[in-house]
């Protein structure tokens, strides 16, 4: 890879962490040609972007998770064969999510960390292909996190030993196993978003389409009693108005949103043990997948946001339309909460 295309590569890697708030920072002195590594909260693993070398077109996504030898030996007596069988399944857990990886250690059925790993080929800078590989490592890793600690949590009611050197990850972005108010948030939020996007496009059509009939109406009633005068003036009176009364629907729509807010915060504890089913994380998982240059719908949202998202959807925007696609699938195939 020539001199520009590498040093290019890596600004736009910096350019898109800094994008999202994500942590990021250079490991010197490797052997390879540059180590980008990204954190999004402390609680959470980190990810390196690695380019081994400037003729490679290619990065590799890492991440690594240790697993201390005294949380193993504890589930090795308690578990017996069945730790065997664990690992096994978090294997084929792993390749069910569409990573690489390797066990480290002497053995391969007790390993002493897991390291996942993507190679992506990045012809032009695309903010998606990082945040989209940098979510699917990052997750795995939090998935074998999880299920150490689960394994753990269930050997607790035979001993009362327990470790507090494995690190777990305590809040909620992106998490197969969370738990607690910051994933009820971002569930309610995602949906309370994608359904208010929606609302704000169809309105905005059915305000030019009405407005379009009206003014077709006025001019045509005009020319039928032969006043071309009238009928001109009659479109430009359609025409001044219709800023007005598409701020006022807009206006509904955003006091409708704010009230959304208010209630889902109110009744948060009321809302979080319906939200139980998993397929309720599918909808915070696509939205953490893409990167819009745009507060994410897990997020409360202003009317300028609404905005610029229903934009994109108009415009037809090639990601935000696949992502809201796959939002509207998601929202449709829930379970019927209770009224």
């Amino acid at each position: 890879m020539p001199s520009a295309n590498q040093d290019q590569m890596l600004h736009h890697l910096k350019q898109w962490a800094d994008r999202t708030g994500y942590q990021v920072g250079p490991i010197e002195d490797t052997g390879n040609d540059f180590i980008l590594e990204v954190t999004e909260r402390e609680s959470f693993p980190s990810v390196q972007f690695i380019h081994q070398r400037k003729e490679h077109p290619h990065l590799l996504v890492v991440g690594q998770v240790k697993v201390p030898s005294e949380d193993r030996e504890l589930l090795k007596q308690t578990m017996g064969e069945g730790f065997k069988q664990f690992i096994w399944d978090l294997k084929l857990s792993l390749l069910d999510k569409g990573v690489d990886f390797i066990v480290i250690g002497e053995d391969d059925s007790d390993p002493d960390a897991w390291e996942v790993h993507l190679r992506i080929f990045v012809k032009e800078f695309d903010p998606n292909l990082l945040q989209s590989s940098y979510t699917k490592v990052k997750n795995s890793l939090i998935s074998v996190i999880w299920s150490y600690k689960k394994a753990l949590d269930q050997a607790a009611m035979f001993t009362t030993v327990s470790s507090d050197t494995f690190a777990v990850p305590s809040e909620g972005a992106g998490m197969d196993f969370a738990d607690g108010p910051d994933r009820t948030r971002r569930i309610m939020n995602v949906m309370a978003n994608t359904g208010v996007i929606m609302m704000v496009t169809l309105m905005d059509g059915f305000a030019q389409t009405m407005l379009g009939a009206a003014g077709a109406m006025a001019s045509g009633l005009a020319e039928a009693f032969g006043d071309e005068e009238a009928a001109d003036q009659a479109v430009e009176d359609i025409e001044r108005g219709a800023p007005e009364a598409k701020q006022q629907m807009m206006g509904m729509i955003s006091e409708m949103r704010e009230q959304l807010y208010a209630q889902m915060a109110d009744k948060a504890e009321q809302i979080s043990p319906l939200l139980a089913d998993r397929i309720f994380d599918r909808g915070p998982e696509i939205v953490d997948t893409y990167e819009l240059g745009l507060p994410r719908l897990t997020e409360e949202l202003d009317d300028a946001t609404i905005a610029e998202y229903a934009k994109l959807l108009v415009q037809e925007d090639r990601f935000f339309t696949e992502m809201f696609g796959k939002l509207s699938t998601w929202m449709n195939d829930l379970p019927q909460l209770p009224k």
